[in-house]
């Protein structure tokens, strides 16, 4: 019996959020603070938050970092306290790190993609072993872990590994690498997919693990006429749509 897995980042591949979220998040940041009397502007609440995220993003890329969520919670408050210069305290940090996590879980602004209980459970009826790799910025992996049970995905995952969990975070093969062993408790698969919205944290994390990767482009930025579209061959491709992904396995059945 063959050995088959496949593993999916999880925020805009699994589950979807926009720039509505950090509104939210932020808005609600400023309505904590201005609690405190600290007249906190939405502006500068959305600018600091927002020019963080795109930081630690692009340091994880190029150096290949990994900062675990509290401490970019902590920075992200360190920024904005120096603006109004106000001390900055440990009860604040653990507040705001709190509403962060009960946004994401009550807000209706994080959304199941359309697709991803069907992919995932034609997937497990193909005899795919699937699993979850996600990084984090601000919010830990218990949110992912509430959030995937919230949506119904859970009961199609057979293993979830998040970078706060193994103090890595992708594009750094480490944390493809845990994945892939839980999955198939050292077993050489026949065949191993990893499939993301992130072109430098999935696509080219999944190639620097030896894993066939494919990238959720939608935005047509390397998918310019049929989806799926081979990049390279056998190792890398691009879909427009989750679904798309559900051909890519008879893609690369021809590759053998």
């Amino acid at each position: 019996m063959s050995l088959r897995v496949i593993t999916f980042d999880a925020y805009n591949t699994l589950i979807n959020y926009g720039k509505e979220l950090i509104e939210e998040i932020a808005m609600n940041i400023t309505k904590y603070l201005k609690s405190l009397d600290i007249e906190a502007h939405f502006d500068h609440v959305y600018e600091i938050y927002m020019g963080l995220d795109r930081e630690i993003r692009l340091r994880r890329v190029v150096e290949m970092v990994y900062v675990p969520p509290m401490d970019n919670v902590r920075t992200f408050l360190e920024r904005l306290m120096r603006k109004y210069n106000i001390e900055l305290n440990e009860r604040m940090v653990i507040d705001v790190a709190n509403i962060i996590a009960n946004t994401l879980l009550g807000s209706g602004n994080v959304k199941l993609n359309e697709d991803a209980q069907y992919v995932l459970m034609e997937m497990k009826s193909d005899g795919f072993m699937i699993g979850v790799i996600s990084n984090v910025i601000f919010w830990s992996s218990s949110v992912t872990r509430k959030l995937l049970d919230k949506f119904g995905l859970s009961r199609f995952i057979d293993v979830q590994v998040y970078a706060d969990e193994v103090g890595r975070a992708k594009p750094h093969p480490a944390i493809f690498e845990r994945a892939y062993s839980l999955l198939t408790h050292g077993v050489e698969p026949d065949v191993a997919i990893h499939v993301g919205d992130g072109f430098k944290e999935d696509l080219l994390g999944a190639l620097l693990d030896d894993v066939i990767g494919v990238y959720i482009d939608r935005t047509d930025s390397v998918v310019s006429s049929g989806s799926p579209t081979e990049l390279i061959r056998c190792r890398a491709y691009a879909v427009r749509r989750l679904k798309e992904v559900l051909l890519i396995p008879h893609i690369v059945s021809g590759c053998s």
